[in-house]
């Protein structure tokens, strides 16, 4: 059998009791050898600031306890920190902001790259289209996944987009929202954006689904005719372009092409709304 040793507090009161019985017939040994009982235990692992106290305790007729800090039993550990919490400078929106404001900023006579593919490279190697004399503009989507945006869900905007959006169209750059929502929607959707303060002037645009289309690559084409787009933003790569949701192989040389754009042109941010 393994004793154990009693812990130091215990030991201490229990040689200023009177003890009786099988108690005090298991304490006899060690008075009468004059024993000294040790215990150095090590509070848990070390601790940043806190060295581990190892109390001495000698129990007999001149029993003392030598001028340690011991910690008490039922201290509590000192909780862990939290973490800090996620703000708008690192979530996606301030990188997409930066791009944009450098893409905008360039010369007008200058040719500009697009966000948008150019549909026909697909079949070979993909490469983005080059803006003509369309307005410069910032695309984001509001579906949630692959969901279309739910009109009908209290809205809240994402933490810091709204003043990136202000500084975005100081520049001219348009903001324009789309979603896989018919066109008929898109009163609904501009109350909502005003509402959030996202567009609190109704000034954006949006790109709804028209009638007789069902995905929202078709929105995407019709953007590339009307737009010089410098950004896209979406939660999922999807939302850049439709070949994501096609690829049959995502290490090959047509999702290497298209991965070089993540983060230069695409921007993976959470919902805008949510």
């Amino acid at each position: 059998m393994i004793h154990r040793a009693l812990p130091s507090a215990a030991v201490l009161a229990l040689a200023a009791l009177p003890l009786g019985g099988c108690v005090a017939a298991a304490l006899v040994p060690i008075a009468a050898s004059g024993a000294v009982a040790k215990r150095t235990s090590d509070i848990g692992k070390e601790r940043k600031g806190r060295k581990s106290v190892k109390p001495v305790v000698t129990v007999g007729s001149d029993a003392v306890l030598p001028p340690a800090i011991v910690a008490p039993a039922d201290a509590e550990e000192p909780a862990p920190a939290a973490e800090a919490p996620q703000t708008g400078d690192d979530d996606g929106f301030a990188a997409m902001s930066a791009w944009v404001m450098a893409a905008g900023g360039a010369p007008s006579g200058k040719p500009v790259q697009s966000a948008l593919l150019e549909q026909r490279s697909l079949a070979a190697l993909p490469r983005t289209e080059v803006c003509s004399d369309q307005r410069r503009a910032l695309l984001i989507d509001l579906d949630l996944g692959e969901k279309p945006f739910d009109l009908t869900d209290p809205p809240s905007p994402a933490p810091g987009l709204a003043d990136h959006l202000r500084t975005i169209r100081g520049t001219g750059v348009a903001v324009v929202w789309i979603a896989a929502l018919p066109e008929a929607a898109s009163a609904d959707l501009g109350t909502i954006l005003k509402a959030t303060g996202l567009d609190p002037l109704g000034i954006d645009r949006t790109l709804l689904l028209r009638q007789g289309e069902t995905r929202k690559q078709q929105i995407l084409n019709r953007a590339a005719e009307d737009w010089c787009v410098l950004a896209i933003a979406g939660d999922r790569k999807g939302d850049f372009d439709e070949v994501f949701d096609y690829l049959r192989n995502p290490d090959g040389p047509v999702a290497l092409a298209l991965e070089q754009h993540v983060g230069a042109g695409w921007f993976l941010v959470p919902p805008p709304i949510r």
